[in-house]
């Protein structure tokens, strides 16, 4: 199983604010359900929250350190090496790939594990208060393409 991160950042690496996205970009929202649909994703109860329901045709995963959380479409975990298990619960074939996909604690988290991370680079200035982490590791990039208001690449771990 290879973890990745699927992630749109400003250029100060800024992710949100007041627990919402901070850009809305059709063609950027196409590409994460492209990239996700089929596959484990894994979010925090925050990230959750902001969207709201579990995203359809995905194994939903949330961590949280509420042992009281629940939400029926949603596998909840609270120790994070759990997620590792239920996605190769999912799918356990060799190209099954656990998708990161927020918030700041959980990129924090799931960093030193990921091989390779979906990055969208978004022209942005204005209010943030989430974050995502500096790059620890060497990385190469191995996709680029322009879009109208960001730049989506793939960057894999050296």
């Amino acid at each position: 199983m290879i973890v990745s991160m699927v992630v749109a950042i400003g250029p100060k690496r800024e992710i949100g604010y007041n627990n919402k996205l901070l850009w809305h970009l059709p063609e950027d929202l196409k590409n994460f359900k492209k990239i996700t649909t089929g596959k484990a994703i894994l979010m925090g109860r925050k990230t959750f929250e902001s969207i709201g329901k579990p995203l359809p045709n995905r194994k939903n995963i949330v961590l949280t350190r509420d042992e009281s959380f629940a939400f029926e479409g949603v596998t909840v975990i609270h120790d994070p090496m759990m997620a590792f298990d239920v996605a190769l619960d999912f799918d356990d074939s060799d190209e099954s790939e656990l998708m990161v996909i927020g918030g700041e604690e959980i990129f924090k988290l799931y960093l030193p594990y990921t091989q390779k991370i979906y990055l969208s680079e978004v022209n942005y200035s204005g209010p943030a208060d989430t974050f995502f982490p500096e790059l620890d590791g060497e990385w190469k990039e191995i996709e680029s393409k322009e879009f109208e208001g960001f730049r989506y690449k793939i960057i894999e771990r050296v």
